[in-house]
């Protein structure tokens, strides 16, 4: 049964909205592992996927080449049949007094220009975040930049012919800062991950059976 699936491990590289952060605590502190979205991905794909959850608070988008070390240890697992999903970019919006956009936009390309040039086997996919609220007015250029680096993405994406998926349009519930999940933002954000997980798997498998055709 192991041997047919389309994808034997997905690894989630996010920042802390998939290590699961919980913002009513302090020193880091995360939601109890049962209401992580990572948590209840396992559940449902726990017969067919092995489920890995690469977060930490305040990650940003890394900064190559000085992060190759970090990206080749992190992928040196993955094989032809898994897959690595990337959702960062929120605290390259976030941690500025001046947020733009193009700089997430840039250092993704780069991202995905350093898979290409060192053939990783396994395939990626790119979600772009969850937006930062508009629900106060100092936050509302945050947002802005939120929604057009997700659009600058998605373009990158397409262009390099990248699985995407965009949690803009999920209308995940944000805990009172604005910018973490909140608890019933962590089941919705699991839903639609189930979701997306599912499409990728679909995909992948396709892609994987024109190759073996060849």
């Amino acid at each position: 049964m192991r041997g047919t699936q389309a994808v034997k491990k997905i690894l989630f590289y996010g920042d802390s909205n998939t290590y699961g952060y919980d913002p009513r605590g302090f020193m880091g502190m995360r939601y109890p592992e049962e209401l992580r979205w990572t948590t209840k991905v396992q559940d449902h794909f726990r017969n067919e996927y092995e489920i890995i959850e690469e977060g930490q608070n305040g990650r940003c988008l890394p900064v190559l080449p000085r992060e190759e070390g970090f990206l080749k240890a992190m992928t040196g697992g993955l094989s032809a049949d898994d897959a690595l999903v990337v959702m960062l970019g929120t605290n390259d919006i976030l941690l500025t007094a001046r947020p733009d956009a193009d700089v997430a936009i840039g250092k993704m390309d780069r991202l995905l220009t350093w898979f290409e040039k060192n053939n990783s086997p396994f395939s990626t996919i790119i979600v772009g975040p969850v937006p930062i609220s508009n629900a106060a007015q100092e936050l509302r250029i945050y947002y802005e930049e939120s929604l057009r680096m997700n659009a600058g993405f998605r373009e990158l994406c397409k262009r390099r012919n990248v699985s995407f998926f965009d949690a803009a349009e999920w209308d995940i519930p944000l805990a009172f800062d604005g910018v973490h999940f909140s608890e019933e933002g962590c089941r919705s954000f699991a839903t639609h991950m189930i979701e997306a997980v599912s499409v990728m798997s679909q995909r992948i498998g396709t892609i994987r059976h024109k190759r073996q055709e060849k």
